[in-house]
């Protein structure tokens, strides 16, 4: 039910303020949802009075150190928490551009994961060490469970009504070493003794020491706790209260050389940040710098993963800090995406601290890896899991490479291991895609994928997920699971030995804790974690959110592969494929890492070696950890072909094999056949496949699409296609025909162009045929102002307008916005007269829809009118006459929606789009169109509603020699409905914090139909 009555309102916001609640996007603190109207083109002002704009480095004062005691000293939890309440949300602070989503289809690594389980071992991996709850419920959603081990204790650390909740545990038996107490308690003064979650801690093997830390209620600041030791409970602690320009949402933070490096969501984009680690575990003063980078299209909750250390071998001296995101390209860039493959993007933070304000922030490697995709659900969407016997859907966390990115050094190599959730079967069921990257220790080396994988073996939703590497480069990951019907959401945990094959987890998949009761709220992690033991180097500790009721509960597990812990060492490549056009010479290097201190000499040798080809390593042997080039000198007698050779290293214990995939070529590959569409064909798809027969001697291929078989225009290519078919990823004009042709090449250069083929793409709603040609009746773009538009006969509050916040081409479109009250606005068109004797008769119109739907139907919606009588009496436009964009559901009759019972649009939001209106029973007559937008007494979109835009009727008249008109797919994008850049020069989510105390306070009893 709804509850306009603003008292009732104005005495839960009381409430609310007293328990320190904050909702998410659409229901933040006043202070937060500040946040949500920075925009990329203004100043954000910090509490400090200071500027900070996207692109700048910030460099803030010296932070002074204040020593604040033992945790002993800390409030204890007294266990008491208020309503029930979400907090810290992930909020959409960005005003990124989202495009129509995207369904992909199977993902292609699940063939490889599903045919591995016959590398399972036997192994105590399977038995978990430590399976036991953490910190139970607090009376928020969602808890962002966060743990780390050191020598002899394991700290948990969960978001509470109070703030952040500590648990210290036991090692040895589990038990807690003292009573779970409130984080803010140490703090001296100020906005940090107000701290309000989002829980981050760490225990730095190389330094040991611990750093536990939340962002404060208010002030922008990340407080920070470091001890002075390893026994967290023993310990003395120091506080630093680090303040941001603005808001560091969602923060994230790697302990690295010198330098902790923190990633955070901000409205101004991404932000890039280090404090000096240095001068922190000194004891002496230390700063922030920060940086933002360019956002990605399609999410507005965005954010850079920083590396955190791992290991008892350091980072380089000097390495800047590491960052990384996944981009999908389908989601971020999908006029140029590639089909084939999607990327993760590597950042460096390159911090002086005698010079911190020439911080730079630099992207350094985009690094291809398998499909995945970001579509789950829509781009935006907190909510998508199911959970059996609940209609409430959990958050899918699509958005980040999910914490930690752990970092190792290996000595002859370094590795980033992480993962992030993906769509694996088009149909938003949630798998992980986990991933390794190397890097040799050598100077100049770069980031490259070493192996990639997917976990999802049945229609069980896997999401949330943490991974780790032990010191003897074993995987492990632990993540959630829920699903419709049968799986609670719950904890489960997978690995892989490093001997095991590339790209998969063969060692099992084990349940931590079953889950017994969906969860109450939507929200759901923010995140899991997975670290590693630094005594043995080989122990992963793993928390986690569960569900033992309606109610959350963490559970904390540990446990180990049987392998890891015995002297020995590791072999590896780098690359691992090499291919040439003979003769040539080729190096590869060979890394030899060490393991728990092996230190025997590895004597290296090749075979598979194919004939007139020899090979050759210096040095050899090789000490761990160290490497080797391995040269190969390919004579012009070497046959071509694909050739494997292993690389072995030998040492007095064991012996380790590698594999490289040798490919050689002596001569630049023939021209491909074509296959498909046959020459002439018509009738196809605007994504049509293209096919044409294999070459011999082809490594890859490009394809080109072009207007003209002179290929003097071509609109889309596509190279390094390494199949004989591609899907054209950039949709083509309808009804249009296009040429086309194939090229392959390879070491030894391109080969020559095929022959050249013709097709024609099908015809869509609104074309005219092949024969006839367009007869435009009526046209506006609005540019020239209304021309004979009228909003007579509209009630209630505000009328359709011309606006220029926002439209599909050029700057101007009609907009009637959607009202927190009972409304009919109407929009009405000059006659159009539609002469007899022609054919396909449309009306075509570009509409924008920020309208309040209900699930299933519309609370607020629009529909289309017609009259052919001058307006006495209207008729509305049945769904049989929308030959595109059907209305999406039947308005509702409970709030005093004057359209009640209707079909209507009511897209919350849906983009730009061009809807074709089938107009061929008013051929002969003069006809005239209404819009109009009805809304109810309570909740509205405004300043946005309902857009429309390039209105079109036309018809199509026989012509001889006439050719096919095409019609342009739209490419108009869909703004973030929090965006304040786009829709008006005001910020209006600032506007409308005039009454946010009193509505928040409505908007937490009455029904929230868009949360």
């Amino acid at each position: 039910m709804k509850y306009p009555r603003l008292l009732l309102g104005l005495l839960v916001a009381v409430l609310l303020i007293g328990a320190f609640a904050i909702s998410r996007a659409d229901d933040q603190s006043p202070e937060l949802v500040q946040l949500d109207s920075r925009s990329a083109s203004n100043p954000v002002t910090s509490d400090d009075n200071s500027t900070f704009t996207q692109g700048e480095t910030w460099v803030s004062d010296p932070v002074q150190p204040v020593v604040v005691g033992k945790v002993t000293d800390a409030t204890p939890w007294d266990g008491e928490f208020g309503i029930d309440r979400e907090i810290n949300p992930r909020m959409t602070l960005g005003s990124a551009i989202v495009p129509p989503p995207i369904k992909e289809g199977i993902d292609p690594l699940l063939e490889i994961q599903a045919a591995s389980s016959a590398f399972r071992q036997p192994d105590g991996f399977e038995t978990p060490i430590i399976n036991q709850n953490g910190g139970g419920f607090s009376g928020v959603n969602p808890p962002d469970p966060v743990g780390d081990v050191g020598p002899d204790h394991y700290v948990q650390m969960i978001n509470g009504s109070q703030g952040t909740i500590v648990n210290i545990y036991n090692k040895s038996d589990g038990t807690q070493a003292v009573a779970p107490f409130i984080l803010d308690s140490l703090a001296p003064s100020g906005s940090c003794t107000n701290g309000f979650g989002d829980p981050i801690l760490f225990f730095d093997t190389i330094e040991q020491r611990w750093l536990l830390s939340e962002f404060s209620g208010s002030g922008n600041f990340i407080c920070t706790y470091l001890s002075d030791g390893a026994n967290p409970v023993t310990a003395t602690w120091t506080f630093y209260g680090f303040q941001y320009p603005t808001f560091p949402d969602y923060f994230k933070i790697g302990a690295w050389d010198g330098s902790l490096f923190i990633s955070a969501n901000t409205g101004l984009g991404p932000m890039l940040s280090a404090v000096n680690w240095d001068a922190m575990l000194a004891g002496s003063p230390s700063q922030l710098v920060t940086t933002t980078v360019p956002g990605l299209s399609a999410f507005s909750f965005e954010t850079l993963t920083a590396a955190d250390r791992d290991g008892f071998l350091d980072v380089p001296a000097g390495a800047p800090g590491i960052f990384m995101r996944h981009n999908d390209d389908e989601a971020h860039q999908p006029g140029s995406a590639d089909p084939n493959q999607d990327w993760l993007e590597v950042w460096e933070y390159d911090v002086d601290w005698n010079n911190p304000g020439a911080a730079t922030a630099t992207q350094v490697a985009d690094i291809g890896i398998a499909e995945i995709s970001s579509e789950l659900c829509g781009f935006t969407a907190f909510a998508c899991v199911p959970q059996p016997n609940s209609s409430t859907t959990l958050d899918p966390l699509r958005e980040p490479v999910m914490w930690r990115l752990q970092y190792r050094n290996f000595g002859g190599y370094e590795t980033l291991v992480s993962n992030l959730v993906t769509d694996v079967n088009g149909n938003d069921l949630h798998g992980i895609r986990w991933f390794e990257l190397r890097r040799s220790a050598t100077e100049g080396g770069t980031w490259s994928l070493y192996q990639e994988g997917t976990i999802s073996p049945d229609s069980t939703h896997r999401w949330m997920g943490a991974a780790s590497m032990d010191g003897a480069g074993n995987i492990a990951l632990i993540y959630n699971v829920s699903a419709s019907s049968g799986v609670f959401p719950g904890v489960r945990y997978i690995g892989r030995l490093a001997s095991d094959p590339l790209g998969t987890m063969p060692q099992g998949e084990y349940v931590l804790v079953n889950g017994s009761s969906p969860n109450a709220s939507n929200r759901y992690g923010d995140y899991s974690t997975l670290t590693v033991d630094p005594v043995d180097d080989c122990t992963f500790w793993g928390t986690a959110e569960y569900n033992p009721a309606s109610q959350w509960s963490t559970r904390i597990g540990a446990f180990r592969f049987d392998a890891c812990g015995t002297a020995d060492f590791t072999l590896s490549l780098n690359p691992t494929e090499v291919s040439a056009c003979a003769p040539s010479t080729e190096t590869v290097t060979v890394n030899v890492g060490q393991v728990s201190g092996f230190t025997d000499p590895v004597t290296l040798s090749a075979t598979g070696v194919p004939a007139n080809v020899t090979t050759s390593f210096a040095p050899n042997p090789v000490t761990p950890p160290g490497s080797s080039t391995l040269t190969l000198n390919i004579s012009g007698s070497a046959s071509p072909g694909d050739y494997t050779i292993e690389v072995v290293g030998t040492a007095p214990t064991s012996s380790k094999t590698a594999e490289l995939a040798l490919t050689i070529y002596d001569a630049a590959p023939t021209a491909p056949t074509l296959v498909s569409p046959a020459n002439g064909a018509v009738g196809q798809s605007i994504t049509p496949t293209l096919e044409w027969n294999a070459v011999a001697q082809a490594a890859s291929y490009t394809v080109q699409v072009a207007t003209d078989a002179a290929f003097t225009n071509v609109v889309y290519s596509a190279s390094n296609l390494t199949g004989s078919s591609h899907v054209v990823a950039t949709p083509l004009n309808t009804n249009t025909t296009y040429y086309w042709r194939v090229m392959a090449e390879n070491d030894c250069g391109m080969g020559v162009w095929s022959s050249v083929w013709s097709f024609t793409t099908e015809a869509a709603p609104g074309d005219c045929g092949v024969g006839t040609t367009p007869v435009v009746h009526y046209a506006t773009d609005f540019e020239s102002g209304a021309n004979g538009w009228s909003t007579t006969g509209s009630t209630g509050p505000g009328t359709w307008a011309l606006t220029t916040t926002n439209a599909n081409s050029p700057v101007t479109s009609y907009l009637a916005q959607d009202y927190a009250s009972v409304s009919d606005q109407r929009l009405i068109s000059p006659p159009v007269a539609l002469p007899a004797g022609n054919s396909s008769y449309t009306l075509a119109f570009y509409n924008e829809q920020v309208i309040e739907d209900g699930g299933s139907g519309c609370y607020d919606g629009g529909i289309l009118e017609i009259s052919t009588n001058g307006g006495t009496s209207w008729t509305q436009v049945p769904n049989s006459a929308l030959l595109t964009q059907p209305y999406d559901g039947t308005v509702d009759s409970g709030f005093g929606n004057p359209l009640a019972g209707l079909e209507a649009w009511c897209g919350d939001p849906a983009p730009w789009t061009n809807n074709i209106v089938d107009l061929n029973s008013y051929a002969g007559q003069t006809v005239q169109f209404r819009f109009r937008l009805g809304t109810d007494s309570s909740v509205g979109r405004v300043p946005d509603g309902w857009y429309i835009d390039d209105v079109q009727v036309k018809s199509c008249e026989a012509a001889t020699g006439a050719t096919p008109t095409a019609t342009t797919p739209a490419t108009s994008i869909e703004l973030s409905t929090l965006s304040s850049e786009s829709r008006s020069g005001t910020p209006w989510l600032l506007l409308s914090m005039a009454g946010i105390v009193g509505l928040a306070g409505a908007a937490w009893l009455s029904r929230r139909r868009n949360a």
